[in-house]
């Protein structure tokens, strides 16, 4: 009854859906033809507009100059695309001195198209050149120019014909730069919102992933050290094989789950900011620890990202330990190469003033990893961790492969 009841609903809510989908797809194309209708018609107009113009012409010019005419006003139904092409074509009709609103149209498209100032700038200079020809031939075959108001009188219209279209379509150019840049300023703020919740993803991905190989490997690896011992001490051979099979499965876990988990690791090294060995002084500076840091690792070391970060986050766990265990100790850090192995220690002597060692420098209690977590951490990429107590002080010595997360059980 209800399933029966319920299909009706899911059809109209379906049939709703589409006929939404349908009216926005409608309006789009709706839009979409009234701007290039827009576009159709303020062309035919300026062409007809033109053609008003030859038309009061026809009579007074010759054959030949009324076909230049008929290209320069056909010409401006392609000034969109070919801007400086149709400027080219209409300069013959400006040097008439009879024929204006095509040449006049062209140049303004250009300038309001073409990004180049310099081709907008002789494009008019041309057209200029080309209006004020009739004065020069009639001042050589007058040979005189007449009063200096007359020449300016007569250069008046050739230099209004070629700066003010130019001028016009600069600003409308620059009006339209305007508005673009005025929106992508206002699209800006949800793109930098969107950016930031990817990467507050990203990065709740990583601490997810980290928080549950601490606390998944960690106890898969009890259970293959449990396994391993009951397969060596267990009274029946069922219960050996149990254990063999135990600890073989607990390998394959952790194999899949270093696997599973590296990905996640290296993208949080790579996008948590700082985790290399270059940032290393700068954490040191800020610890707040009497520490130095001795770097024998050279320049050119090719180290795999997941090493720098473990290399990091063992001497930032350290520093933070000396810090709240051993307050104004002296810390020592090293790095170095040995082979293909990265060598990471960081020691340091009895608190100041001879202070007792507050609580266990390497229990790892409290929040974040503690020495427990930076030891899965450096098995992970297939190294080692070791931490005791050293001369009055602590050891922290990480051993990490220089080439990241080997393959192995």
């Amino acid at each position: 009854m209800s399933e029966a009841a319920s299909r009706p609903r899911r059809f109209r809510r379906t049939r709703g859906v589409r006929r939404r989908q349908c009216l926005r797809r409608f309006q789009q194309l709706r839009q979409l033809r009234r701007f290039g209708t827009g576009e159709v018609l303020t062309d035919g107009a300026l062409v007809a507009a033109a053609g008003a113009e030859l038309l009061t012409v026809v009579g007074e010019v010759g054959p030949l100059t009324l076909a230049g005419y008929v290209l320069a006003v056909g010409a401006l139904a392609v000034r969109r695309r070919r801007p400086l092409l149709v400027v080219l074509a209409t300069v013959p009709a400006a040097a008439t001195g009879y024929l204006w609103l095509a040449p006049m149209f062209a140049l303004g498209t250009a300038a309001r198209l073409v990004h180049s100032g310099a081709l907008v700038g002789g494009a008019a200079a041309t057209v200029f050149v080309t209006a004020a020809t009739p004065l020069v031939h009639e001042i050589q075959h007058t040979g005189r120019a007449g009063s200096p108001a007359v020449l300016a009188a007569g250069l008046l219209g050739p230099a209004l014909l070629a700066s003010g279209p130019t001028l016009l379509g600069r600003v409308a150019r620059s009006r339209r730069a305007l508005a673009d840049r005025l929106a992508e300023a206002r699209a800006a703020p949800a793109r930098e919102h969107r950016l930031a919740e990817e990467r507050a993803a990203a990065a709740e991905r990583a601490r997810l992933a980290r928080e549950m190989h601490d606390i998944v490997s960690h106890h898969v690896s009890r259970i293959a050290v449990e396994a391993g011992a009951l397969s060596v001490t267990a009274d029946t051979p069922e219960a050996r094989r149990a254990g063999v099979r135990i600890g073989r499965i607990s390998s394959l876990a952790m194999t899949e789950l270093r696997d599973t988990l590296g990905v996640l690791r290296a993208q949080e090294a790579a996008d948590s900011g700082p985790g290399s060995l270059a940032d290393l002084p700068s954490l040191v500076a800020g610890s707040g620890a009497d520490a130095s840091v001795t770097n024998r690792v050279p320049p050119s070391a090719q180290l795999g990202a997941e090493t720098e970060y473990a290399a990091y986050r063992t001497v930032q766990e350290a520093l933070t330990n000396v810090v709240r265990h051993a307050p104004g100790a002296r810390t020592r850090v090293a790095l170095g190469l040995r082979g293909d192995v990265l060598l990471v220690e960081v020691v340091n002597g009895p608190p100041a003033g001879g202070a007792p060692v507050t609580g266990a420098l390497g229990s790892g209690e409290g929040p974040g990893l503690g020495l427990v977590g930076l030891r899965e951490r450096a098995a992970l990429l297939g190294g080692s961790l070791e931490a005791g107590p050293a001369g009055g002080g602590f050891l922290v010595r990480a051993r990490l492969p220089r080439s990241g997360p080997v393959s192995g059980g």
